[in-house]
C-alpha cells in the first residue's frame, strides 16, 4: 500500500477546514496578502521596499548604502542623502513596513506591511490558504448579497492618500504589477453554523467601518477579525459536523479580564485546551469520514494491524530512504494504535487517534491544535503573548475587544446591558466573562471546565465582568448609570 497518511490529512485540511492551519510561521501579515490579492486581483513585486528594508543577512551588509543610492536614485530629490542619513531612513521603514517580521533578504517570500494594492504581493507558502476561506466568507451570498466587506477593502486599497502610501509611494513605483483572476463568488456553497455567524460579523464590522473614515484602522481590524474568524472557525467547527452536539452549543472562550482572579485564570486556560481537543476532534471526524470510503470502518484489529504494517511511512519514496527509520515509525505507530485499541476496544476508532497523533506529531511543523497558540499570540488574543512553555489563556488586547464589539452593535442605539452583551458574545462566538455568573458558570461546568479550579470562579467571575466593563468605559463604550447597570455602546 503506498504511503497515504499525509495525503489523509490534507484532504482533511482541505474538505474540512479549508486550509492548512499547521505552521508555527503563520502571520496577520501573510493572512492580509492573500486576502487583498483575491479582493482586488492584483499583486506587485515588492524588490525595491524589501531592499531598503533588509540591510542584513547573518550579520553582514548586504544593501550598503552606496549600492541603495546607485540602484534608486530616482527616487530621491535633487538634495540627495549621506549614508546616514539613508541607513537611518531604512531603520525607521523596517520598524513600519516590517511590522511582522516578514520580510527576509530574498524578496521570494517576503510579506510586508499593507497599506495599499501596491504593497500586495504574489502568494507565498505561509498564506496556508487562510485567505481563500475568508474570501469565500465573503463572496458567499447572503440573503442574495456578497458581504459589504468586499468593496471596502477593494476601495480601501486603491486609495493611496494615507500617511503609509505616501511614505512607500517613491519606492512602489519601481514594483512590477502582475493581474490575478479572482475567484468566482461562490453561489453553490451555502453558509451554515459557525460559518454563517462570522459572516454576519463581518458583514456588521463593515457597515461600522463605512463611516469610521480611518482606512488604516480598518484594513487592520478586517484583517484581525479575520485571524480571530479562523480561530474560531477551527475550534468550532465539529460541532457542526458532529451529532454530539445541538444547534444551541459553542465552544466556550472564557476571557480573564488582568490575569489576577486566579480561578478565572486557571478557567480561561481550561477553555483554550478545550478548543484544543475540539480541534481534534474535528481532524480525528474528517479522518473517519475520509477512511470509511476506504471500508476502514469494517476492518478487524487484525486487518488494521496488517495496513500499519504495509504503510510506507518514510519522507521519502526512493530507494535510499533510511529503512531502519522508516521501522521505528512504523514500531511507534503502531504501539500508539494498540494503545488506543487497549482503551476502545474498536480498531476502526483506534486507527483514527493513532493516525491523527502520528500526523500532528511527524508531518507538521505545528499541529492544527497548537496552531491556535502561536496565531492567538500574535494577534493579541492569548496571553501571554510570547511563544513559551507557560499556559496560555484568552487575554485580548483591548483592540480585539473593540473588534468584537463592532461586529455585534450597532451605531446610533442605546446599546446592550452587560448582560445583553454577554448572552451576544456567548451566541456569536463562544465567548464568556461573566457578565451573566450563574449562566457562565454553568456553561462552564458542562464543558468540565470547572471541576479543578481554584477558588470561587462563581463570584470570580462576576468581579472579572465588572473589570471588563471598566476596561471598556474607559474606551468610550460603556456607561455605568446610579442604579449599577452598564450600558456598553458604540461611540458618536
Amino acid at each position: 500500500m503506498a504511503n497515504r497518511l499525509k495525503e489523509y490529512g490534507n484532504q482533511v485540511l482541505n474538505d474540512f477546514i479549508q486550509y492548512r492551519p499547521n505552521s508555527s510561521s503563520i502571520k496577520p501579515v501573510h493572512v492580509a496578502n492573500g486576502l487583498f490579492r483575491l479582493v482586488s486581483g492584483e499583486s506587485y513585486t515588492v524588490d525595491a521596499l524589501n531592499e531598503w528594508i533588509i540591510r542584513w543577512k547573518q550579520g553582514k551588509e548586504v544593501n550598503p548604502a552606496s549600492e541603495i543610492r546607485d540602484r534608486y536614485h530616482d527616487a530621491f530629490d535633487e538634495n540627495g542623502f549621506d549614508d546616514d542619513e539613508i541607513n537611518t531612513l531604512r531603520f525607521y521603514l523596517n520598524i513600519i513596513f516590517n511590522a511582522d517580521n516578514a520580510a527576509f533578504p530574498s524578496a521570494n517570500n517576503t510579506v510586508l506591511t499593507i497599506s495599499s494594492k501596491t504593497q500586495v504581493r504574489g502568494s507565498v507558502a505561509l498564506e496556508a490558504g487562510l485567505h481563500s476561506f475568508l474570501f469565500r466568507l465573503l463572496t458567499t451570498k447572503v440573503n442574495g448579497q456578497s458581504s459589504p466587506c468586499l468593496e471596502l477593502i477593494k476601495e480601501f486599497l486603491e486609495n493611496e492618500n494615507d500617511d503609509l502610501s505616501r511614505i512607500a509611494a517613491p519606492l512602489t513605483k519601481f514594483a512590477r504589477k502582475k493581474a490575478h483572476d479572482q475567484a468566482a463568488e461562490s453561489d453553490v456553497h451555502v453558509l451554515s453554523g459557525v460559518e454563517l455567524r462570522l459572516r454576519a460579523s463581518f458583514d456588521k464590522l463593515a457597515l461600522n467601518e463605512m463611516s469610521s473614515g480611518n482606512k488604516l484602522l480598518t484594513l487592520e481590524r478586517i484583517i484581525l477579525f479575520g485571524c480571530f474568524a479562523i480561530i474560531n472557525h477551527l475550534s468550532s467547527k465539529v460541532l457542526d459536523l458532529s451529532s454530539e452536539f445541538s444547534i444551541d452549543d459553542r465552544v466556550p472562550i472564557l476571557i480573564d479580564a488582568d490575569g489576577e482572579l486566579d480561578s478565572v485564570k486557571y478557567a480561561s486556560e481550561e477553555t483554550l485546551v478545550v478548543a484544543k481537543l475540539l480541534i481534534e476532534q474535528l481532524f480525528e471526524k474528517g479522518l473517519e469520514e475520509i477512511l470509511s470510503l476506504e471500508n476502514y470502518d469494517t476492518f478487524t484489529h487484525e486487518e488494521i494491524l496488517i495496513r500499519i504494517n504495509d504503510l510506507r511511512l518514510e519522507e521519502s519514496s526512493r530507494r535510499t530512504s533510511n529503512r531502519e527509520e522508516e521501522e521505528e515509525k512504523r514500531k511507534s505507530y503502531r504501539a500508539l494504535y494498540l494503545g488506543y485499541y487497549e482503551q476502545l476496544r474498536d480498531p476502526f476508532q483506534a486507527f483514527i487517534k493513532a493516525s491523527r497523533f502520528k500526523l500532528f506529531a511527524d508531518e507538521y511543523d505545528t499541529d492544527p491544535s497548537s496552531f491556535i497558540s502561536t496565531f492567538g499570540g500574535r494577534i493579541a488574543l492569548l496571553a501571554p503573548r510570547a511563544q513559551g512553555g507557560k499556559r496560555k489563556r484568552y487575554s485580548p488586547d483591548p483592540l480585539i475587544m473593540e473588534i468584537l464589539l463592532l461586529t455585534i452593535l450597532e451605531p446610533g442605539r442605546r446599546g446592550l446591558t452587560l448582560s445583553q452583551l454577554g448572552q451576544e458574545l456567548w451566541d456569536r462566538y463562544g465567548i464568556i466573562f461573566g457578565a451573566n455568573p450563574e449562566a457562565d458558570f454553568e456553561k462552564l461546568t458542562n464543558w468540565k471546565v470547572t471541576q479543578n479550579t481554584p477558588g470561587d470562579l462563581a463570584g470570580d467571575l462576576a468581579k472579572n465582568a465588572e473589570k471588563i466593563a471598566d476596561t471598556l468605559i474607559s474606551m468610550g463604550y460603556g456607561k455605568r448609570y446610579a442604579d449599577g447597570v452598564t450600558f456598553i455602546s458604540l461611540r458618536g
